[in-house]
């Protein structure tokens, strides 16, 4: 009878050809994922198809491809609102969006934007800022994620009244049109919004942005994956463009060495231009000295350095 070490030790074994199996079929690197996430979220198709084990699970996927697709969406969790911490909208509408358009042309990517709230809030934002000089502008919001089914339901920008509990109703009235219980945005936001599949373990679709959203989306995964897609953001962004992460999230390790934090509590970073100063007033991130802690959402500590 096999002892408890060997039965974990075989399920530990199981985990890593189910994740490879997943890598393989759906070329999505489950790698990037804290293993405690993953194992979380695998165990709700365990209990859902009566494996229970990884062992079993594995035989279960190669006679079920079907079952690849619900992995796909119990792992791309796309809880999301429109202008989700009203305090980050307000500083990318009074201290961000005023800055970048003093270029005519603009370039914004929401990565990892779920069901569209997004980039749609984003848009709504540009034209709330630009007004009727949004003629003279080209602005460009870049929409992704990996979850093909809500691409689809981004694309169609039908929200329910609950969905829009947090919109005034004065934006309401302006941006969108409704049918019984149903609320589409209308064509005129929609038009400044290009979505996208995109993994964001691979390297970026678009280069020279200007702003880059990504929130609440690192908190899954492991810290060495969260430092390549931040390195890949500041790949992706012009000098002097911006990053804005979830409150829950931190840099660390390269990413925090190289950008500036411009704002601690709304977590807005600054890709350093050449010819600006090398050091900064403060940065977000891992310290060893002479720093304040930053309670965060998950009851870790972010910490502010001076330097």
């Amino acid at each position: 009878m096999a002892t408890v070490e060997t039965k974990n030790f075989l399920e530990d074994i199981a985990y890593e050809k189910v994740k490879n199996l997943l890598h393989e079929t759906i070329g999505l690197n489950f790698s990037c994922y804290r293993d405690e996430y993953l194992k979380r979220r695998l165990s709700i198709r365990l209990r859902a198809t009566g494996t229970y084990t990884f062992s079993k699970y594995l035989g279960y996927l190669k006679k079920n491809p079907i079952e690849f697709n619900n992995i796909l969406n119990d792992l791309t969790i796309n809880f999301t609102t429109f202008f989700r911490d009203r305090d980050v909208y307000d500083y990318l509408e009074k201290r961000v969006l005023p800055v970048l358009f003093n270029s005519k042309e603009v370039a914004i990517w929401s990565a990892g934007c779920a069901t569209g709230e997004e980039p749609y809030s984003l848009a709504i934002l540009v034209h709330k800022v630009l007004g009727d000089q949004l003629p003279n502008y080209k602005v460009t919001i870049y929409a992704s994620d990996i979850d093909e089914d809500a691409l689809t339901k981004a694309q169609k920008g039908e929200y329910t009244k609950k969905q829009l509990c947090d919109v005034e109703d004065s934006l309401i009235k302006e941006y969108f049109s409704h049918e019984y219980t149903t609320y589409r945005i209308k064509d005129f936001v929609k038009q400044l919004v290009r979505f996208e599949k995109h993994d964001l373990m691979k390297p970026p679709l678009h280069n020279n942005l200007d702003l880059i959203l990504c929130r609440n989306v690192m908190i899954f995964f492991a810290r060495e994956s969260q430092q390549h897609v931040h390195m890949h953001f500041y790949n992706a962004l012009r000098e002097g463009g911006y990053l804005v992460t979830g409150k829950s999230e931190i840099l660390s390790g390269e990413p925090c060495a190289k950008f500036l934090c411009i704002d601690v509590n709304c977590r807005v970073y600054q890709k350093p231009s050449k010819d600006s100063s090398p050091t900064s007033e403060y940065r977000l991130g891992v310290a060893q000295v002479d720093t304040l802690s930053l309670n965060n959402l998950t009851g870790g500590q972010g910490t502010i350095v001076r330097r």
